[in-house]
């Protein structure tokens, strides 16, 4: 079976795992053609191509990347070049990007020309109502009118694609982790100062000043792990208290766990605010779609404390604990929560691990490529009425602690 999957954007890294996985299925070839990735990502893939027979990577050059508009939905391939690169017909397109994205839209216009009867299956993660401007909406009630089967990440995800008027079928697929890469450390921590960590963009929306404030009030030790335009105040941070607020510079996926190992609680402190860099008078909420750190922090053995914004409450679920995102005194108290009562973070710690399990990139392939198969066999692909949804194997994920289903 042929999977065409297209991607753009700057942060695609998380996807190199499950392509690791999918590649090394015997029934599976996998073709990607990507678009404005990171440098790291375009790396790795052209390593995994090296790699993996059945896999065949082309990068190919875009026009208003990322960087120039401040949104992926303006990311474009390069016509002349996508050309070039699309295969003979695949069994199923699987395209990485929103709807309402131009590099979608290009993806499915191929898709028309050439194979129009080719099913194609879409990831979705916005998890709020958004409303571009033209052409986009435009762009994205055309997509729902061809797309087969929708991938939200989370029961939100699901609900926005509704409420948008997509109609067809869908199974919640959350993004995973690679469990035997982030696993616990053989020994836990003991006798060392009480570690806070934070790993991601050092940007206003990540509420990184919430968090050195609130680390400084708590009296802890910060380890923060990533870039932006906020590693100055972090480096003031470190600079008044030497010793206990460390930078570490962005991590690749290797590195990360061994980073994690050595964080007494990961801390995704995030807040909602409105972007403004694509069209000044149109704002564009941002609100935490998923927080795959916390997933990667839990897969550690190490507990998450996570603001109320987006879907951080529901990624945590019971396995740590939350805060009214903004609250610095709120956070502060959480930390020192799990500071002090150790029988509270072990609780977390256990938690944590059979939240991080149902996560698993493997449970994530496993749904994709059966819905993948039953939409190879269909007798009208092209009919999303006919591709029912699969038993819900990740639509309906179960709460770690009691086993009873979450609904989704």
């Amino acid at each position: 079976m042929h999977i065409l999957i297209t991607a753009v954007g700057q942060r695609t890294e998380h996807w190199i795992d499950l392509f690791t996985l999918l590649c090394a299925r015997p029934e599976l070839t996998l073709t990607i053609v990507a678009a404005d990735v990171s440098a790291e990502t375009d790396q790795t893939l052209r390593t995994l191509a090296r790699e993996a027979p059945r896999l065949h990577y082309h990068p190919v050059p875009h026009l208003l990347g990322e960087a120039r508009t401040g949104h992926m939905a303006s990311v474009l391939f390069r016509p002349r070049h996508l050309r070039q690169v699309v295969p003979a017909r695949p069994d199923v397109l699987h395209v990485i990007g929103e709807a309402a994205y131009l590099s979608t839209w290009q993806a499915l216009g191929v898709r028309r020309r050439r194979w129009p009867r080719v099913p194609v299956t879409l990831y979705a993660a916005q998890n709020i109502v958004t409303r571009f401007p033209t052409p986009f909406p435009q762009l994205e009630r055309r997509a729902f009118g061809t797309v087969t089967h929708a991938f939200p990440i989370t029961p939100a995800a699901l609900g926005v694609l509704r409420a948008k008027g997509y109609r067809g079928a869908a199974t919640v697929v959350p993004l995973g982790v690679d469990t035997r890469l982030f696993a616990p450390a053989p020994r836990p921590r003991r006798g060392q100062p009480f570690t806070v960590g934070f790993v991601g963009r050092l940007e206003p929306h990540k509420g990184v000043t919430d968090l050195l404030q609130a680390v400084d009030l708590a009296d802890a030790d910060l380890l923060a792990v990533g870039r932006g335009s906020l590693a100055a105040a972090v480096t003031r941070a470190a600079a008044r208290r030497p010793g206990r607020v460390r930078l570490h510079d962005w991590a690749d996926h290797a590195a990360l766990p061994g980073l994690l190992r050595g964080m007494d609680v990961l801390v995704l402190p995030s807040i909602e605010i409105v972007q403004r860099n694509v069209l000044p008078w149109v704002g564009i909420p941002l609100r935490e779609q998923f927080g795959r750190v916390l997933v990667e922090a839990m897969a550690c053995g190490v507990p998450v404390v996570g603001s109320d914004v987006g879907e951080i409450p529901h990624i945590i679920g019971e396995a740590g604990l939350t805060y009214p995102a903004g609250n610095v005194l709120a956070l502060a108290d959480r930390l020192t929560r799990l500071r002090d009562d150790a029988g509270l973070a072990a609780r977390l710690r256990e938690r944590g691990l059979r939240r991080a399990a149902a996560f698993g990139w493997d449970r994530a392939a496993d749904t994709m490529c059966e819905i993948w198969q039953r939409l190879r066999w269909s007798r009208r692909a092209d009919n999303p009425a006919r591709c029912s949804a699969p038993r819900p194997a990740m639509a309906n994920m179960s709460d770690p602690d009691t086993g009873k289903a979450r609904a989704s």
